[in-house]
């Protein structure tokens, strides 16, 4: 008898395992992937290097977009140009350009002629217009679209042959929606044909160019408005301190003219009459005190501004000062003081009329701002390399946000030390007494526990070499 045969059925090829096959997959993505991450760091290691440009401390233009067009030169790109648009958007400005053969670049793309030539746009509808227009980006397989302004199409067709330049991809840079110039590149492969990467590096490497570009433009832009804004504060010292000359001598006339009278006609003035007079000349010390102080501001400021030093002792200056105030003291109702140091205090080196000067200054503030029955105090206090001379009242007193203000030029803060009703002040005399003892080495400052809690002024001056 005969056994039944067994049947074998042949397997679906799809479920036949072909390792040669698959090895071969693996190799081929591996290479794909190993190129993606090779473009990828490509394009990593070209915008860090672009902005190590703009975070650099170079802030020149053309400089900044030399190095920028070197840089896209040595990593990727055979042909760069990189063009400034005007105010007018009418022409265009060559910034740099650069390409893979240096030769070339010296011979013709350095030249003069070809840098400083400015290319007009209106009326013209080739790309480089065209993708300022239109805001878009053109993309061309001849380079003498670009250098038409500057070489004939056969010399421009050279180049690109000896370049190996198949497309030329124009990017219009723009910043904070406006263009502001154009970005021109080289590339060796068809445009169609680039990988994404590849695109994707093109296309943010516009947008980092035109912030390169736009930062130094902003910088130049800040530097310009500086020196302009130099030069009028210069014609406005000079101004201040020719006014100030003009104004000062008829000013010493007129008070010497009041005192005069005054004084002659003691007696034979009625009272309100000897009120008036001694309210104009009054004021009239008070102008001609306004204008010294302009000067002075205005020499410190030119540098202009001498000081005569000398070896001195300060006691001996603040207890002569404080001796003329006084009166002046009493006369308001008002105790005023020196608090002398119990131990020696080594001669300072200063100008003894400029820091006479500031005495004066900062006890007529106090004796301003400080009300009837009020005490007023200088203290002298003698520390290691200088000495502290500080005065104190009992007045009015600043707030904290006042206090930062203080020492501003031409600074008023309502009722308090830079303001008052009856005398308003400019703010000046305080400015200039810090910027005197600031120019002798010291430094100066106020505090206050705040409104009608009086204020202490101090400042410093180191003592004499010995």
């Amino acid at each position: 008898m005969d056994l039944p045969q067994k049947i074998v059925t042949p397997q679906p090829k799809s479920n036949y395992f072909d390792p040669m096959g698959e090895l071969a997959h693996i190799t081929q993505e591996m290479y794909k992937k190993n190129m993606e991450l090779n473009e990828r760091n490509k394009t990593l290691a070209l915008l860090r290097k672009i902005d190590e440009i703009v975070l650099s401390d170079v802030t020149d233009l053309k400089q900044i977009a030399t190095q920028v067009s070197d840089a896209l030169i040595e990593v990727e790109f055979k042909f760069v140009d990189i063009l400034l648009l005007n105010d007018k958007h009418d022409s265009l400005r060559r910034l740099s350009t650069s390409s893979s053969d240096q030769r070339l670049s010296k011979e013709k793309f350095s030249q003069k002629s070809y840098l400083s030539a400015v290319i007009p746009l209106a009326g013209d509808n080739s790309l480089l217009p065209r993708a300022i227009k239109n805001k878009q980006t053109q993309v061309s397989i001849n380079l003498h679209d670009i250098l038409y302004a500057n070489f004939p199409q056969e010399e421009s067709k050279a180049m690109q042959d000896r370049l190996g330049i198949k497309s030329v991809v124009i990017y219009p840079l723009i910043v904070r929606l406006e263009v502001i110039g154009v970005l021109v590149i080289g590339i060796v492969d068809e445009h169609a044909s680039l990988s994404v990467y590849k695109k994707d590096l093109i296309d943010r490497l516009a947008g980092v160019v035109g912030i390169a570009l736009d930062n130094s433009l902003l910088y130049q832009s800040i530097q310009d408005a500086n020196e302009r804004l130099k030069q009028v504060d210069k014609l406005k010292d000079e101004f201040v301190s020719l006014a100030s000359h003009e104004l000062r001598t008829p000013m010493t006339i007129i008070k010497s003219y009041l005192w005069l009278f005054m004084d002659k006609k003691k007696g034979q003035l009625t009272d309100r009459e000897m009120t008036y007079l001694e309210r104009a000349y009054s004021s009239t010390e008070r102008l001609i005190n306004l204008v010294n102080d302009m000067l002075n501001v205005s020499r410190i400021e030119s540098g202009r501004l001498t000081l005569k030093v000398q070896n001195i002792q300060i006691v001996d200056v603040i207890d002569r000062i404080v001796g003329e105030l006084v009166p002046r003291a009493k006369q308001l109702g008002l105790k005023l003081s020196v608090v002398k140091p119990t131990t020696a205090v080594l001669p300072v080196s200063v100008d003894p009329d400029r820091i006479e000067q500031v005495l004066i200054n900062l006890i007529g503030n106090s004796l301003k701002f400080t009300p009837s029955g009020g005490t007023i105090s200088v203290s002298i206090i003698p520390h290691d390399k200088d000495v502290l001379v500080e005065i104190i009242d009992n007045g009015k007193g600043l707030s904290k946000e006042n206090m930062g203000k203080l020492f501003q030029k031409f600074g008023t803060m309502g009722d308090n030390y830079l303001h008052k009703q009856e005398a308003q002040g400019t703010g000046l005399g305080l400015y200039l007494s810090k910027s005197l003892i600031e120019m002798h080495g010291g430094k100066m400052w106020v505090e206050s526990q705040g409104e009608n809690k009086g204020a202490t002024f101090s400042f410093t001056l180191p003592y004499a070499p010995h």
